[in-house]
Formats: C-alpha cells, structure tokens, sequence
C-alpha cells in the first residue's frame, strides 16, 4: 500500500505525521484491495480539514471531514472510511458470490 501525506499551508510535525500513518495502515485490516491512501491535511480560518482519496480494486472512495482539530477531523474520516471500505468490500464478495454460484 502506498501511502501519500500533503499538509496545506502549515508544515507537517513527525508526531502528527506518525499518528496519521499508524491510523491509516489500521485501513488494511477492513478492505485487503487498498493500493494507495492519499491524506490532505490543511486548514481555513478556524476550520480544519482532511481530505482522504483511498484507492481500492480501482474504485476511488473520497472523504473530507472537518472540525476545529486535525487530529478529531482525521479520526472522523477515517471512522467514515471504514465503514465505506466495509461496504465496498461486502460488495465485491456479494458479486463474486453471484459469479460463482451462476456459473
């Protein structure tokens, strides 16, 4: 999995950088397909935002959350990713269900 960390408009410390990578590698355990995570964090006025693009079997699920912390804004999107990566995946063994039973 590749994993790609943008700060917008602040420069990124390594504590926070850490905690956004373990974070993002707990995803693996929810969908097996992940390619790459992208993680955009940034910030306007009081508001702070992350954006996160997760490629998995070739679909691109996108995610932006925002709260007065970054730290809170990560944990809310990455609480939406995995229920979206759980959904996508119980999708992909649904059809593959379907395939293997019509044949």
């Amino acid at each position: 999995m590749n994993l790609n960390i943008t700060a917008r408009r602040f420069k990124l410390n390594e504590d926070l950088r850490q905690y956004v990578e373990e974070k993002a590698e707990k995803l693996n355990k929810f969908h097996d397909g992940i390619m790459k995570i992208e993680v955009i964090l940034g910030w306007e006025k009081m508001t702070r935002i992350v954006e996160l693009k997760i490629n998995a079997n070739g679909k691109l699920i996108i995610i932006k959350e925002t709260s007065d912390e970054l730290r809170k804004s990560f944990d809310l999107a990455l609480d939406r990713a995995e229920r979206q990566l759980k959904r996508h995946k119980s999708k992909i063994k649904t059809v593959e269900k379907n395939v293997i039973n019509s044949a």
